[in-house]
């Protein structure tokens, strides 16, 4: 199987149509039929299903599809060592992040990238902690800004301790200004995510053994802040997405939890010493970065 029919191969897969892969590859939609019939003919069973809602792979292609991604991503390294030994700096970086990351860090982090680096093609990818696991796996994406509660057996640095806030209606009080117990929590309405977005706060209530009243599901750190401000529970979170909701002052409180908790952010890997050029380089930067950070 040639590089350019695992890169088809990839891209279907990422994208779960044909004419979308064409798009992206700048093929013709019968050049990638074309290649998919001959991976097909080669390996000796069939690779996708297509049925009108698109194209999914079949279970023996996504037991193919880990090795394919890291085919490519150890061409990809090769080829950007190769640019620069020639002086050269080109290529691309694929980047996985989770919500909160990737609407305060991402922004601080990318444009200088990209203005330095103007040959490297940054792909972001963002996702829960699950998500972000899976990716670089899979081959998805080459680093993960992540916390470590999900970084599993890969290879991570954490760089940032991110406290676990409590966020309440203007009118929650408490017993001690700013602050609140565990104790106090017990039994209230909370706002919840899934358990795969945010483990961080799901080990932080089973710690302190605090059976909540979950009445809202959410899927985003933007939705527990509104569902809060307009009195559906309180909700426990990160307090890395509360810099964005400073004008927000007055429809929620910010309060401190006692015991105290936090996340440990950082960047994952499958094996560090394996990594391109262009993400050794962005690794750095994120390291830099998080070290200025109060």
């Amino acid at each position: 199987m040639t590089l350019l029919a695992c890169q088809i191969f990839s891209t279907i897969a990422h994208e779960g149509s044909f004419a979308r892969a064409a798009e992206q590859l700048h093929l013709t939609p019968s050049a990638i039929s074309h290649s998919v019939a001959t991976m097909e003919a080669e390996c000796g069973f069939p690779l996708f299903t297509r049925t009108k809602a698109g194209v999914t792979m079949t279970a023996a292609a996504e037991h193919l599809l880990p090795d394919i991604q890291r085919l490519l991503s150890s061409s990809e390294s090769l080829d950007q060592s190769i640019a620069r030994i020639n002086g050269m700096e080109k290529g691309v970086l694929r980047l996985a992040v989770f919500n909160s990351a990737c609407v305060t860090w991402v922004p601080q982090l990318l444009p200088d990238f990209e203005r330095q680096y103007p040959g490297i093609k940054v792909l972001l990818y963002q996702g829960s902690y699950d998500d972000i696991a899976g990716w670089l796996k899979s081959g998805t994406a080459e680093l993960g800004v992540m916390s470590n509660s999900s970084a599993q057996d890969m290879d991570f640095e954490p760089m940032y301790a991110d406290p676990l806030v409590c966020i309440a209606p203007a009118d929650f009080a408490t017993r001690c200004p700013g602050v609140v117990t565990a104790e106090e929590l017990r039994g209230r309405p909370f706002v919840s995510q899934r358990p795969d977005t945010d483990a961080d706060i799901q080990s932080y209530l089973k710690k302190n053994d605090l059976r909540i009243d979950t009445r809202c599901y959410v899927n985003d750190d933007e939705s527990v802040i509104a569902m809060v401000a307009c009195g559906q529970g309180v909700a426990i979170l990160p307090q890395l997405i509360l810099q964005r909701y400073q004008s927000s002052a007055g429809e929620f409180q910010v309060l401190r939890l006692e015991p105290s908790a936090s996340r440990s952010i950082g960047i994952a890997c499958l094996d560090k010493n394996g990594l391109s050029p262009a993400a050794r380089q962005f690794w750095r930067r994120v390291r830099t970065y998080a070290a200025q950070l109060p």
